[in-house]
């Protein structure tokens, strides 16, 4: 089938694909050829086009006067790409409408104009009132220009800079931010362990949940797990419960329940009250929540348990080797963690991890504050204890940033100030608090003290990570929950020195890539000391990597002191791909050999891979030999994503040992049209509705399908940024045809945003039309039963369009009134049951609209030779 539809040349329209020799004349008599460099909006003036060249008996069959002023399409509805200043804004519905001068002008609807980045605050009064069902910009704004593509079916729209927002690269105005739609949400992390060492059985049971309930912008949430142990406690743990709201003008959210504080100027702290505090995400390239990585060696199929607070935050089973957990979500920015790693064969590893984030500068300008008010929560405590705090960031200039902050309770009080200081080696930050504290009924009891807090940070080319920071406190100061937890034991008959104060804390992280290929090393390590505790904190780890073609290696050493001593560890690994370098499936090779100061070694070798179309398969297979007793033992582990749950199973085993694992992990959202599943677990959804593409996949997204209902859930959205959905039809019903497969969005965090593709299922038809023995005018719109535009009119009369009916009509209309139109009726053949629908192929007479002929024996007969080709 020919190309059917307008192209632009220097801002002019023809009507399909002219012969050259039509082509030649028409540019040797029009001057716009002979202008390239002349904007388009100046070309197309009150021009004249002879309708000889279309060699038509009848000359006025079609009307050219409707291009005489520029780029004509027909007026309907299509699916539109829209540019605003040349940057897209998405794909959407556009209906165009003739003006009284037989321009075309798109309808600026509300929908359309909210998702044009404005300048609010510039636009005429009532801009929003005068557009209506289908506002013309032109008459909104004069100095606007407006241009469609037809060919590549793109708005461009052009406006003074006067009226448009220039926010940093990336920004997205409030107006935009979508709070999404009433849902439900659940997602869980399911986990199940047993394990047989000595004769001594053991099983665990650990379901983690992440419920939700939206409704409007208002979202309420509740995280907590369930942890079930054969020999221990049954307990479910209620992490935190809140209802919040964000309040776009103050780029900050507010929230009601329980939740912690942010801990960027004093340490993170568990609350039960509300919160007003910002949101950096809000804001034009917005640095995201910091969260550490931990990292760690297991010797099994090992449980490891992250502990914040005392409450369980995290959970997972890993294969034997050296591990990374790098998606955590904390329930702060502050507050050290507590891991667990046990084994399968009964040990445990337990180690901290240091979780403190170094003050940040501001850009000149912004400001970034945090107020709490409500109630300390911590279930070790026997009184309640009010906490009151606020914090304030600010940047001053390019170089200084100032924050300082408050907390208060019934028995305490602190005051912090400092700055940060950017210089060109570096960023420092110092910091001072003054703090009191003292025992209600016994005014003599009181510890007033300081704290002293100074941090390094760096990133330059060859230094990816390089963070220090020291912090010396008096002998009286104590933070707010040691205050807490002193107070508490003095009111059991316990003293001051029943807890440990600390002293003071060094901890730095680095990673430098050394010159020349030859790799890079990275360090890290803390110390702290107390003063009324003897001895001191301490672990550190230094390491290298480096590759040689496709192999990679890495050595590190650590250093871990506990209450029975101090380890040391040792670690070298290699790794290198198997099989045919352009499979997209090979298998890696893993081998690594750990040595500690107890005078264990082991040895390792893992191979992992992926199957699946959608990699939705991996494995790992582990084998293992270690002295001390150890002996050889193996490991299996497997996941696989199904479109809606994400499983996993393991099994090790050893001398005198075996352990099996379970889990399944995913979300399921209840919205107004049933309930959708997925595998991923999110903060942030896109329900995507195209009611019958089902088996369409969701581009960039691996596993992500629409279900027998029409739905699918789209996961990972950044929240306040738009985010380009692509909808691929390859694997939905060859009748669908997708209306549009782009859309953008910008939600809210937490939101569920609801985004609608119009489909359309039916059979399509390939008509070679003819109208008085002629075929029909070349560039003639083809219209459905309900007036969409579903086509033009190619060489030769021949026109392509899909319907849904078994019989009908279209409409094919070049002209004004019915005199320019004219409609071909058809009947699909017959298919078995089963049986896919083709092309349909047939030779149609167009009946002018004055004759109406409708009879089922005329109808039949201007259908010659019907024909299906299969494809």
């Amino acid at each position: 089938m020919q190309n059917s539809k307008f192209r632009y040349y220097n801002g002019e329209v023809f009507a399909g694909k002219l012969s050259p020799l039509v082509l030649a004349l028409f540019c040797l008599n029009h001057p716009a050829f002979a202008a390239d460099t002349v904007p388009p909006a100046e070309l197309a003036k009150n021009l004249e086009f002879s309708s000889s060249f279309l060699q038509l008996d009848d000359q006025n069959a079609v009307d050219l006067s409707r291009y005489a002023n520029g780029g004509y399409i027909t007026p309907g509805t299509y699916s539109t790409a829209v540019y605003v200043n040349g940057m897209s804004i998405g794909t959407m519905d556009v209906t165009l409408r003739e003006r009284k001068d037989k321009t075309v002008y798109p309808c600026m609807t509300d929908t359309l104009l909210r998702q044009i980045p404005f300048r609010y605050d510039h636009l005429p009064d009532h801009f929003f009132d005068k557009s209506g069902e289908c506002g013309d910009l032109k008459k909104q704004l004069p100095e606007a220009v407006t241009q469609f593509d037809s060919s590549e079916m793109s708005l461009h729209i052009q406006l003074p800079q006067l009226y448009v927002s220039n926010n940093a690269r990336g920004s997205v105005s409030p107006e935009l931010w979508d709070s999404g739609i009433p849902a439900v949400i659940l997602g869980y992390n399911l986990n199940g362990y047993q394990s047989t060492s000595g004769g001594y059985d053991s099983k665990s049971l650990y379901a983690g949940i992440n419920a939700g309930l939206n409704v409007g912008a208002w979202y309420f949430r509740h995280n907590g797990s369930y942890n079930w142990d054969q020999h221990g406690k049954k307990k479910y743990d209620a992490i935190n419960t809140y209802v919040q709201r964000d309040i776009p003008f103050l780029r900050a959210r507010a929230l009601a329940g329980q939740a912690n504080t942010r801990g960027d100027v004093f340490d993170t702290l568990p609350f039960t009250g509300v919160k007003l505090a910002t949101d950096e995400r809000m804001l034009p390239e917005s640095r995201r929540g910091y969260a550490p990585e931990i990292r760690g060696i297991a010797h099994t199929n090992a449980k490891v348990t992250v502990r914040q607070s005392g409450a369980v935050i995290y959970q997972t089973t890993v294969a034997p080797g050296a591990f990374l957990i790098d998606d955590l979500y904390p329930s702060g920015y502050g507050g050290d963690l507590q891991v667990t790693v046990e084994e399968a064969d009964g040990r445990k590893q337990i180690f901290n991890v240091p979780f403190a984030s170094v003050v940040e500068q501001l850009r000149p300008g912004a400001t970034r504050y945090e107020i709490v008010g409500g109630n300390l929560r911590n279930d070790y405590l026997s009184n309640q204890v009010a906490l009151y705090q606020g914090t304030i960031r600010h940047g001053f200039t390019n170089w200084l940033t100032g924050y300082g902050g408050m907390q208060l309770s019934q028995n305490y009080y602190a005051i912090l100030g400092g700055a940060a200081v950017g210089t060109p080696v570096g960023s420092f930050s110092f910091d001072v608090t003054q703090a009191r504290m003292h025992l209600p009924g016994t005014p003599e009891v009181t510890s007033p003290g300081q704290s002293y807090r100074l941090s390094y940070s760096e990133t330059v080319n060859s230094t990816s990570l390089s963070v220090a920071a020291y912090r010396f406190s008096s002998s009286g100061f104590m933070d707010f929950m040691t205050a807490q937890q002193t107070v508490d034991a003095m009111q059991h008959g316990g003293d001051m020195t029943s807890v440990w104060r600390s002293r003071s804390r060094y901890s730095i992280t680095a990673s430098q890539a050394l010159p020349e290929n030859w790799g890079q090393l990275y360090i890290s390590g803390s110390v702290q000391d107390y003063w009324n505790k003897n001895g001191s904190d301490k672990q550190y780890q230094i390491g290298y990597n480096n590759s040689y073609g496709s192999v990679s290696y890495g050595l590190s050493a650590g250093r871990t002191y506990s209450r029975t001593g101090s380890e040391d560890t040792y670690l070298l690994t290699v790794s290198l791909p198997l099989g045919r370098s352009d499979s997209s499936y090979r298998p890696q090779l893993s081998m690594q050999m750990t040595h500690d100061s107890n005078g264990r070694t082991g040895e390792q070798a893992t191979v992992s891979g992926t199957g699946g179309e959608d990699h939705q398969l991996s494995y790992t297979a582990t084998a293992m030999n270690s002295n001390q007793g150890g002996g050889q033992s193996g490991a299996l582990n497997a996941q696989y994503r199904t479109p809606y749950s994400d499983l996993s199973v393991g099994w090790s085993g050893g001398k005198n040992y075996h352990s099996e694992s379970l889990g399944a992990s995913g979300t399921l959202v209840a919205h107004s049209g049933g309930v959708t599943m997925t595998p991923y677990t999110s903060d942030t959804f896109a329900l995507i509705e195209a009611k019958g593409a089902t088996g369409a996949s969701v581009s960039g997204y691996p596993g992500v399908h629409i279900d027998r209902f029409g739905y699918a859930l789209v996961p990972y959205l950044d929240p306040y940024q738009m985010n380009e959905i692509i909808l691929d039809p390859k694997g939905a019903s060859d009748d669908l045809e997708m209306t549009s497969t782009e859309k953008k969005i910008a939600p809210y965090y937490g939101a569920v945003v609801k985004v609608k593709y119009g489909t359309k299922t039916g059979t399509p038809l390939l008509v070679n039309a003819t109208l008085n023995g002629e075929p029909v005018p070349f560039g003639a719109d083809v219209l459905d039963e309900q007036g969409r535009s579903v086509g033009s009119v190619g060489q030769g009369g021949q026109l392509y369009a899909r319907v849904e009916q078994e019989q009908g009509a279209l409409r094919i209309r070049w002209g004004k009134g019915s005199s320019g139109a004219c409609q071909i009726r058809y009947h699909l053949m017959p298919m078995a049951a089963g049986q896919k629908r083709g092309v349909q192929t047939f030779n149609s007479v167009c009946e002018p609209l004055l004759s109406r002929r409708s009879t089922d024996r005329k109808l039949l007969a201007m259908q010659d030779n019907p024909r299906d080709t299969g494809a």
